[in-house]
C-alpha cells in the first residue's frame, strides 16, 4: 500500500511539474527551424482547442531522428514567444523515431489532458526535437 501511495504521489508530481510554471516565463527555444529540408506543419482541418495533427516532413538526402513523446507547446503575449499557460515541455521518454530521406509522418498531439485548451485567435507553436535541433509549427487557435 506504501509502495503505491509513493508512486501515485511520483507521478502527480510529474503531472503537476509538465504544466507547471510560471505565466511570464520565456521560451527555452529563441531559434527555431534551423534544419535544412525538415518542415513541421499543421493539418489545418485536424486543429481543435484541445488537440491537432501535424505533418514532419524530411526533404533531406539522410534519414532523421524525431522524439515521438517531447514537445514544448507556447503561445504568443506581447510580441513574444511564452510558455502556453506555464506549460513546461512534456518529456515522458527518450523514444526517437527515425524518419527516412524523403519521407513525410502524421503526429497527433493532445495538449488538453496536461495543459487545457487553447483560445480563438491567439498564435501558438508546437515545438519538436528533429536530430536535436527544436522544429516548430505555427498557428492560431479557433
Amino acid at each position: 500500500m506504501k509502495k503505491s501511495l509513493i508512486f501515485l504521489i511520483s507521478v502527480m508530481m510529474i503531472l503537476l511539474t509538465a504544466c507547471g510554471g510560471s505565466e511570464d516565463a520565456g521560451t527555452a527555444y529563441t531559434e527555431v527551424n534551423l534544419e535544412e529540408g525538415i518542415t513541421f506543419t499543421l493539418n489545418e482541418d485536424t486543429l481543435k482547442s484541445s488537440r491537432a495533427t501535424f505533418t514532419l516532413s524530411n526533404d533531406t538526402e539522410s534519414a532523421v531522428q524525431y522524439s515521438t513523446q517531447e514537445y514544448h507547446f507556447e503561445q504568443m503575449k506581447e510580441g513574444q514567444w511564452t510558455e502556453f499557460t506555464g506549460t513546461a515541455q512534456s518529456a515522458w521518454s527518450d523514444d526517437t523515431t527515425t524518419l527516412e530521406a524523403g519521407e513525410t509522418v502524421e503526429l497527433s498531439y493532445d495538449w488538453k489532458v496536461l495543459c487545457g485548451n487553447t483560445s480563438k485567435d491567439t498564435q501558438y507553436r508546437l515545438i519538436i526535437l528533429v536530430n536535436d535541433s527544436p522544429v516548430a509549427a505555427e498557428f492560431t487557435g479557433n
